[in-house]
């Protein structure tokens, strides 16, 4: 274990309510990870005073572990990295700054696995082909593009108001290689039984009308990203059908973990033998989940 003392924090506005600091302070807790982890109220006009005033917050960067990262920064903060993942270059967008021995920034996006891992929970099982339902076309809903790829489909169907609004998500599908249409939204419900699975990226309240346009009979599992209130009102309605759904606290847990393992690579000693699901259950608990891998 290293002796230096690092720091992190989730960057963002508003930024007040975020569980980030629960799960990873309780990770870095049960890891003995020097790390400091706070929360950074910044908004988009403030991106780049922040950024060039890291070393006067901080110190040597190389100090710092890194950064997790939500709305309004996903895109904003791409141009301020000196690399970025392969992922990143494809998604337009990261929710993840690690900062290396020499300091330098790296972009990472783990929502793609905090909502392949959600899914996966609720009960999605490895495809080959198939459709993903995506209600919605934000940041979020390129993330979960890369998911769907990430899963064996092949297919994304953008469930929108406002088509040009999903042109930023149709074009994240065609680096993937992925078919992509886009409908509007009051298409969905007489599709939905067609889908793998679904992702909804509306704000809260924004999708609850969809509540009484469900159809009967089997519906996939869904991923409603949001996680305060919960349940929603279409997460309700479609669990009381039967059909298993993760929330947003799922998928922000299993991004964390994604996170917590790229912050800690370079000071946790047998980092390479560590017991993941052990981590991952520590930091369930702190977001009062049930559910530890």
């Amino acid at each position: 274990m290293t002796e230096q003392n690092f720091h992190a924090a989730v960057l963002g506005s508003p930024i007040t309510h975020s569980k980030s600091p629960d799960m990873h302070r309780a990770a870095y807790q049960y890891l003995d990870a020097p790390i400091q982890y706070d929360r950074v109220d910044v908004n988009q006009d403030q991106a780049d005073s922040f950024m060039s005033s890291l070393t006067q917050r901080y110190g040597p960067t190389s100090l710092l572990a890194g950064f997790s990262v939500t709305m309004p920064l996903k895109a904003v903060l791409v141009e301020h990295m000196d690399h970025v993942s392969p992922r990143v270059q494809r998604l337009g967008v990261l929710n993840t700054i690690v900062f290396d021995a020499d300091g330098i920034p790296h972009g990472h996006n783990t929502d793609v696995e905090g909502i392949y891992r959600a899914l996966r929970h609720a009960g999605f099982v490895a495809a080959s082909g198939g459709s993903m339902g995506i209600i919605g076309a934000g940041g979020t809903a390129s993330a979960a593009v890369g998911a769907a790829a990430a899963m064996g489909l092949d297919e994304v169907v953008l469930y929108v108001r406002n088509r040009e609004r999903a042109q930023d998500a149709a074009t994240v599908a065609q680096r993937f290689n992925l078919a992509v249409q886009v409908k509007h939204l009051d298409e969905f419900s007489a599709e939905v039984q067609d889908h793998r699975a679904v992702v909804s990226t509306l704000p809260a309240t924004a999708a609850d009308w969809l509540e009484s346009e469900l159809p009967n009979g089997k519906l996939p599992p869904l991923l409603d990203v949001i996680y305060e209130p919960w349940p929603t009102v279409l997460a309700a309605t479609w669990q009381a059908t039967g059909a298993q759904v993760a929330s947003g606290l799922d998928m922000l847990l299993y991004q964390g973990v994604e996170q917590v393992k790229l912050f800690t690579a370079k000071m946790v000693d047998d980092y390479d033998t560590l017991d993941w699901d052990a981590v991952t259950a520590h930091m369930a608990v702190a977001l009062g989940l049930q559910h530890p891998s």
